[in-house]
Parts: C-alpha cells; sequence; structure tokens
C-alpha cells in the first residue's frame, strides 16, 4: 500500500480486519477490535494548529498498518501540533497501542526529547489546540505520566514504589492538587513511577479508563494511577469526568502508531478489575 493522505483515503487494507490477539500480545482475542474505522476519514478527525481539519501536508499517513506523524513524507514548512480524534465518545474501556519515534524532530523542538501522547475523555467540542482531556504523555523520558488539561485527578499513591491500584483506599487525601495556569490553561501534572520504556524500539502502552478512575501502564507495567477525574466549573462545582474521545498527539516529532485495539469494560469486567486488578 503507498503512503496516502489521512484525511479522505481508504485505509481497508492496513485496518479493515481484526488480529488475533496472540499475535498482538493480547491474553484474549475475545472483545478486542481495532480502533481505526476502515474509513479513517470516518472514523477519526484530523487538526493541526495554523492548518485546520484537513491534512494539507501529509502530517499522517498509513503504510502496512503502521500510522506515520511527520514523516518524510510531510511537506509542510514547520511542524505544528495537532492530533487525530476519534468522533466517536468512549468509556470504560482497555485501549492498548504500539509506538515508536522516528529520527525526525522540528523546530522549535529539533534538540529537545521526542515527544507526543493519547489525549482521552476529550469533549464533543470541534477540535483545538490543547483540548480539555487527560493526555497520557509518551514524551522521552516521562512515559506514563499523566497531564490534566482543564480536568482534575487524584494521583493513586505510590505504596512502596508501586502506584496504588486498583481501588481508592478512602483514608488517604481527598483533596485535589491545584493546577498550574498557563496560557488561560489549566493543568495538573502527576508523575509516573518506574522506568520502562524503550528509547528506539516498539513499545506497548495500556490505558485502563473506567468509571472516574485510570491507569497507564508501559510495557506491561503500571505507572501511574489516577482516581476521581472531575471537571470543574467556574464556581468550583466538579463533575466526574468519566468519558470522552481519544486522540493520538503530533508534537514537533516523528512517531508511529500501530495496533490500535480497544476493547469495552462492561460491568462483569469493571467488577472483576476492582476485585482482581486485572481482567
Amino acid at each position: 500500500m503507498d503512503r496516502r493522505r489521512f484525511i479522505g483515503s481508504s485505509v481497508a487494507a492496513a485496518f479493515g480486519c481484526s488480529l488475533p490477539g496472540r499475535l498482538l500480545g493480547i491474553e484474549s482475542d475475545k472483545g478486542w477490535q481495532r480502533l481505526f474505522d476502515s474509513d479513517a476519514s470516518r472514523g477519526w478527525t484530523f487538526f493541526q494548529e495554523g492548518v485546520g481539519n484537513s491534512d494539507l501536508h501529509n502530517a499522517v499517513t498509513v503504510r502496512d498498518g503502521v500510522i506515520h506523524f511527520l514523516g518524510s513524507h510531510y511537506t509542510g514548512t514547520d511542524a505544528a501540533p495537532g492530533h487525530i480524534s476519534t468522533k466517536k465518545s468512549w468509556g470504560n474501556y482497555h485501549l492498548r497501542l504500539e509506538y515508536r519515534y522516528g529520527l525526525d524532530r522540528w523546530p522549535p523542538r529539533k534538540l529537545q526529547r521526542r515527544n507526543s501522547g493519547i489525549l482521552y475523555h476529550m469533549g464533543p467540542e470541534t477540535d483545538r489546540l490543547f483540548p480539555n482531556c487527560v493526555e497520557f504523555q509518551l514524551e522521552e523520558g516521562d512515559v506514563g505520566d499523566a497531564i490534566m488539561v482543564d480536568t482534575l485527578a487524584l494521583m493513586g499513591p505510590s505504596l512502596g514504589g508501586t502506584p496504588l491500584w486498583p481501588n481508592w483506599i478512602p483514608a488517604f487525601p481527598s483533596t485535589y492538587q491545584e493546577p498550574i495556569v498557563s496560557g488561560g490553561i489549566q493543568r495538573q501534572w502527576h508523575k509516573h513511577a518506574g522506568e520502562y520504556e524503550r528509547m528506539d524500539d516498539w513499545n506497548t502502552v495500556d490505558l485502563y479508563a473506567f468509571n472516574d478512575q485510570a491507569a497507564h501502564l508501559v510495557n506491561g507495567r503500571i505507572v501511574t494511577t489516577l482516581f476521581k477525574l472531575a471537571t470543574r466549573d467556574k464556581n468550583g462545582r466538579t463533575t466526574p469526568l468519566t468519558a470522552g474521545r481519544i486522540a493520538l498527539e503530533l508534537e514537533w516529532a516523528e512517531i508511529m502508531f500501530r495496533n490500535v485495539m480497544i476493547r469495552p469494560l462492561d460491568a462483569v469486567a469493571v467488577a472483576s478489575i476492582l476485585k482482581r486488578g486485572s481482567d
């Protein structure tokens, strides 16, 4: 399959069928599906700052099942950040994907760490830079961090170096860390525990998101846990944050994604996780 522009192209050959779970390192085939639709332009949106909602410069292409951001095919004069996002809102799910960085980096981050992220629990509003969301950070050295963009969470305390999961203990503090305000955006930054990323190879990351909590895994290890996910209005009232769109971020660095899989978690699966820590 030749390289093709993301929006308006058919990627049925790359995403039209489901691979067996055993080929993806997934314990069971049950319930897993590709998050990409066979027609990417139907199931996903594109956004790049200063460019808009059409991929005019081949910022995102798909070849042999690999989603490629800002590679040699990119024709833009700079590499302003953006993302591709599902049109559908997701709640109560287990997301799994693989990512690997390429070599190209773009000003003003030509000498900085390569950076990207998974954005989740995004709202239904029109795509824009820095949408309200939770970011599963994929920046080199910070993989697994959680950045709360105009959202809130309590970070699971580290118990013997391992983030608390899956049940919140009522004895722990329940006051949200006050966000840092910059550029009109409020952010909390919750740091990961443990270094498991591979700098120049494929990495597998997992996101468990159900009810108002989430866990970030890097190559099979939990590194960050979040509880009591919420939004807060101008009057200080909080509302649980339990669902939203999912996005993959492009941010001044070449990066590739593959095997982007998701499985819904029903009430039985959630109960099993709360009891056993996995499902």
